[in-house]
């Protein structure tokens, strides 16, 4: 049996001398894309009776496989070859495929979160991977490597696959209405950012989204997503651990449920809303925000003075005090 190039060379063969080669029956071959038999043998020529089909990938010409023997019996067996050679080549050439997407995604969400990446850069890796317009980077704190979603892979100008850097894994792609149809469970911790077209903007929220990695406390659960605000929580991370406890003090006297209560006020739209989001009645919010009040010292109907309180509460998740998110 022998495997030929695109050019009638032998690059695999049964017997190992005729490798590298010219095969001049596969030259017919490749010439008329038509199965060649050779009945009559030829030891002058060092032709053989056989016969030589050809091996097609992708609806191209590629090579050649000939078998040696009467063309009537190993004709048969040459086409079942044929076959086997095109879907190993055609897997290989799709595993290379998948390898080098693979290795384009990495590269191109590592320039994102190293910080040092210029957007004209940014935007000519996104423009190489074949992704434009509005974009989204998502963060997920897998619970285990070998999570279903992990095996999502890469859509061809949608988005990236899953990858790991920085303790947590990491996508990008297009923005679509339907972006959290493919995203982790509610318990995961998961942060899925603004849609943006701007390579520079990407490349801050990338830093933001890399400083939330780093202090994963602070990165909420899908299903409290709500009640969480991302730029307290980011200014909190960036905050030295040695800060953390004076910047916590103001909400060192609130129990877990006051603390919540006063993060789902502060980011409800109305105090109804609250009240409901927390299964209670508005009347007893209003008595929740006053004991608030007056166990931290502070007036939170000022907004700076709420704000404040906010910030000491996120350091307070930050140093494993609370746990609200």
């Amino acid at each position: 049996m022998n495997i030929m190039n695109a050019h009638g060379v032998i690059i695999a063969s049964s017997d190992s001398s005729r490798v590298g080669t010219l095969h001049e029956a596969s030259v017919e071959v490749l010439r008329s894309n038509q199965i060649v038999r050779v009945s009559q043998a030829n030891k002058i020529a060092g032709i053989q009776p056989g016969v030589n089909i050809p091996l097609m990938l992708n609806d191209q010409l590629c090579g050649v496989v000939g078998v040696t023997g009467a063309p009537h019996e190993v004709e048969p067996l040459a086409d079942l070859i044929a076959l086997s050679v095109q879907l190993l080549l055609s897997l290989e050439r799709e595993y290379s495929r998948s390898a080098r997407r693979a290795t384009e995604a990495r590269d191109l969400l590592s320039a994102l979160l190293a910080g040092h990446s210029t957007p004209e850069v940014i935007a000519r890796m996104l423009e190489a991977y074949g992704l434009g317009g509005e974009l989204q980077i998502e963060l997920w704190i897998a619970p285990d490597e070998q999570a279903p979603h992990l095996e999502k892979s890469d859509l061809e100008g949608v988005r990236t696959s899953w990858v790991p850097l920085i303790d947590a894994q990491w996508r990008i792609g297009k923005a679509s209405e339907g972006a959290l149809a493919d995203v982790p469970d509610l318990n995961d911790r998961y942060l899925c950012q603004v849609p943006t077209a701007d390579p520079g903007e990407l490349l801050a929220q990338a830093e933001a989204m890399r400083t939330l990695a780093a202090r994963t406390q602070l990165l909420a659960q899908r299903a409290n997503l709500g009640i969480w605000n991302e730029d307290i929580a980011v200014a909190v991370a960036r905050t030295p651990v040695s800060s953390l406890k004076y910047l916590a003090a103001p909400a060192r006297a609130l129990n877990q449920e006051q603390a919540r209560t006063l993060l789902t006020f502060a980011t409800a739209p109305s105090m109804s809303q609250a009240a409901e989001t927390l299964h209670i009645h508005r009347n007893t919010l209003m008595q929740r925000l006053e004991r608030i009040g007056h166990v931290s010292g502070v007036d939170i109907r000022l907004a700076s003075q709420s704000l404040r309180l906010q910030h000491a509460i996120y350091a307070r998740v930050a140093l494993n005090e609370l746990q609200i998110f």
